[in-house]
């Protein structure tokens, strides 16, 4: 009978060793739910950010794709505020880089054709009156058999004629500027007025106002030009050799925290040198660029790891050997086990049971941890939960 064979003691060590590590490395089988109200959630200042299937990563140093451009408002952003008639400017009610709601007066001109306007209203006005009383009147001989039937079709129709005339009046009154309200006053009142007042047709901020007091004002001239609040464009030039690493949707790095995005690549190059416009715009309005700065964008390629998402780094939380990341849901957060990876920037890659654009807690981890530990008040779960 052959002897039995005993694994050396050192093997035995090293196994207990491999064992040990493998069973730290593998995340908690079952994630655990955290009850949490959003009043918490706000009072903690708990901020989600959605878990990445991809990640910029391309090379901030060198051999990087580098453009240079301009910070411009985004054409379909701006408005024109203009007078349909012309005048000479008595005063400006505003400025350049002031902020304006719609509506705000921007100018006072001193116009004789609005004047005219406002006479002819109240003369088409009154006709318009005239017509409908005699048409009433007919109306009323008509019944009687007094008039033919000929005679009142002839007083309705100047009626119709005379009602349609004023309000097209009363149009023009209110392209003005006027309110129904003050073309009633000026029904009623006729009293009449040189001055009118340009009004911002849109909340913003002026661009630029390039009228002065005492200027002449043709019917149509912009008066101001105003950009409303949103994302700002970022203007680049590309060279032919830059032209084929650059496609829609690319981002680009303008700054710490500051990307765009690439939305427009002119097909046409600019013959004096060569070189392309580049389109980007960012996708939420900050304060990481300026109108009219002068910028360097970092073309970012975007990364990808198959099974795995990117989360901000500061996520991840570590309970005895395994590693979490919040994940929220209708009932507060749910702590889910991951696997860390590698690092990409500010951002980890993990795998787990967490999908891309998971809302995962970037900021107030610490809080959320607490209450994971059993500290503080419980949440109270609304009715009808489970």
């Amino acid at each position: 009978m052959p002897p039995a064979r005993h694994l050396p003691a050192a093997a035995l060590l090293a196994a207990a060793t491999l064992v040990s590590q493998s069973a730290l490395a593998q995340p908690a089988t079952r994630p655990e739910q955290l009850v949490v109200s959003p009043a918490q959630v706000e009072r903690a200042g708990v901020k989600t950010a959605p878990a990445l299937a991809t990640v910029g990563g391309g090379d901030a140093g060198s051999g990087a794709l580098v453009l240079t451009g301009t910070v411009v408002a985004p054409a379909t952003a701006q408005s024109v505020s203009s007078s349909n008639w012309s005048g000479v400017i008595q005063e400006l009610k505003a400025a350049p880089l002031q902020t304006v709601r719609a509506g705000a007066p921007l100018a006072v001109l001193f116009s004789q054709p609005w004047m005219a306007l406002q006479a002819e209203y109240i003369g088409q006005a009154a006709q318009a009156r005239l017509a409908t009383d005699k048409l009433a009147r007919d109306e009323g001989l008509y019944k009687d058999g007094i008039i033919a039937r000929a005679r009142l079709d002839e007083s309705r129709a100047a009626a119709q004629a005379a009602a349609l005339g004023a309000e097209q009046q009363v149009h023009a009154l209110r392209a003005g500027g006027m309110t129904a309200a003050q073309v009633r006053a000026l029904r009623d009142s006729r009293q009449v007025t040189p001055l009118l007042t340009v009004r911002a047709q849109a909340a913003g901020t002026i661009l630029d106002m390039p009228l002065a007091a005492g200027q002449q004002v043709e019917p149509g001239m912009a008066v101001a030009r105003i950009v409303r609040p949103g994302p700002l464009w970022v203007e680049l030039q590309a060279s032919r050799q830059q032209l084929p690493s650059l496609a829609i949707g690319d981002t680009l790095l303008v700054g710490e925290g500051c990307s765009v995005w690439v939305t427009a690549v002119s097909p046409l190059l600019n013959d004096a040198n060569q070189t392309a416009t580049v389109r980007a715009e960012q996708r939420e309005r900050n304060d990481c660029l300026r109108m009219n700065a002068f910028v360097e964008a970092r073309l970012q390629h975007a990364v990808r790891q198959d099974g795995a998402v990117a989360v901000p780094a500061g996520a991840l939380v570590r309970r005895g050997a395994a590693t979490y990341v919040f994940v929220r849901n209708a009932r507060g957060f749910l702590a889910v086990p991951v696997q860390p990876g590698a690092a990409a920037g500010e951002h980890v890659w993990i795998r787990g049971a967490v999908a891309a654009g998971a809302p995962v807690a970037a900021r107030g981890v610490a809080a959320l941890k607490g209450v994971w530990s059993g500290l503080g008040e419980p949440a109270q779960e609304e009715k009808g939960q489970p």
